[in-house]
């Protein structure tokens, strides 16, 4: 049985694995020495998949995608703080590469949903709708 709602879209889906791995990152390794960068990173990585929720239940594309759009840049900054962390010596490269790959995953899954949303846009101008669930 599929799943519906949010639950039932892959960039939601990989959104909640990516904060869940970030977030046990913060707590096991060497970075929870550091709880300013552990507390800045757990709030961008959770704002992702909470965006995405947010905005899947908008009733309108333009909506929805103004949510999507805020995901993305969460994600890009969570994805940033962990780049720094390695530089910074917090974080081990090793143990964010696999990290950083679930990022960029759902990077591109949110920019698919977004282009889909905007060619839908385009292609109707002039009518208003609910967003479609892709």
């Amino acid at each position: 049985m599929a799943e519906k709602g949010v639950d039932g879209l892959l960039a939601y889906q990989q959104a909640i694995m990516f904060a869940g791995r970030v977030i046990k990152l913060t707590q096991v390794s060497a970075l929870r020495r550091h709880p300013w960068m552990c507390d800045q990173l757990s709030r961008a990585v959770l704002s992702v998949p909470s965006n995405i929720a947010e905005g899947y239940e908008r009733r309108s594309d333009k909506d929805t995608a103004r949510f999507y759009r805020i995901a993305l840049g969460s994600c890009s900054e969570a994805r940033t703080q962990l780049k720094v962390s390695v530089v910074a010596e917090m974080l081990d490269a090793a143990d964010v590469v696999e990290v950083l790959e679930d990022g960029a995953r759902v990077l591109r899954l949110l920019t698919g949903v977004l282009r889909f949303l905007e060619s839908r846009r385009t292609a109707e101008p002039f009518q208003e709708k609910g967003p479609t669930r892709p």
